[in-house]
Order: structure tokens, then C-alpha cells, then sequence
């Protein structure tokens, strides 16, 4: 739990820091919230394919974190066909977020949302 409340608040310094043009400092804290919900596996997760990562992170809450942070990190990538493939694979794991808990309203909210 104590993990979950610290990358939420990593989230909101992201999108805070984005809103307010700081992007590098945007790009260096997307980076350590991605290694610290990761951890150990964090090069295996980000090489594996969606449903293999997801079944790594484990948790509905874990894989959708790990989505939201590919979607921002998508958002910071001047490389538009890099942003593409983590925007894809951000959308992959959030629809198994939702699939392993399907009345997740955030998670929901996020795949309504035009990616």
C-alpha cells in the first residue's frame, strides 16, 4: 500500500511538472517512479510482452501504474513511433488492469480517454 500511495504522488509531480514545462525534470521523475514500481525486474518487465509483464507486476493496481506511467512517458517521447509503441502498450496492459478489475473506474476512465 505504502508503495501504491508513493507512486501516485509520483504521478501527480509528473503531470505538475509537465503543466508547469519543466520536461526534463518531467522525463527524470517518470524514469525513477517507473524503477521504483518495478524494482528488481524492471529490465525483464520492459522487454517482455504486455501479458507476460502483467503477469509479473501481478496486481490489477500494479499494471495499471505501470500503464499510466508508458502513457506519460509517451507523452515526453520525441520519437513519435517510440511514443506509439508505449502508448500501445500502455493501452495492452491497462485493458488487462480493467480485465482483473473490471470496476476500476480510473482504469476505465483511462481507456475511454483518446490515446
Amino acid at each position: 500500500m505504502r508503495q501504491a500511495k508513493a507512486i501516485a504522488a509520483m504521478l501527480a509531480n509528473i503531470v505538475g511538472l509537465r503543466s508547469s514545462g519543466a520536461t526534463e525534470e518531467a522525463r527524470a521523475e517518470t524514469r525513477r517512479a517507473t524503477a521504483e514500481l518495478l524494482g528488481d525486474d524492471g529490465e525483464l518487465i520492459e522487454r517482455v510482452d504486455p501479458a507476460t509483464a502483467a503477469t509479473l507486476l501481478g496486481s490489477a493496481q500494479r499494471i495499471f501504474d505501470y500503464a499510466r506511467l508508458l502513457d506519460l512517458e509517451a507523452e515526453q517521447e520525441p520519437d513519435v513511433e517510440r511514443a506509439s509503441r508505449l502508448r500501445s502498450r500502455a493501452r495492452t496492459l491497462a485493458s488487462e488492469a480493467a480485465r482483473r478489475d473490471p470496476g476500476n473506474e480510473a482504469i476505465r476512465a483511462f481507456l475511454a480517454s483518446p490515446g
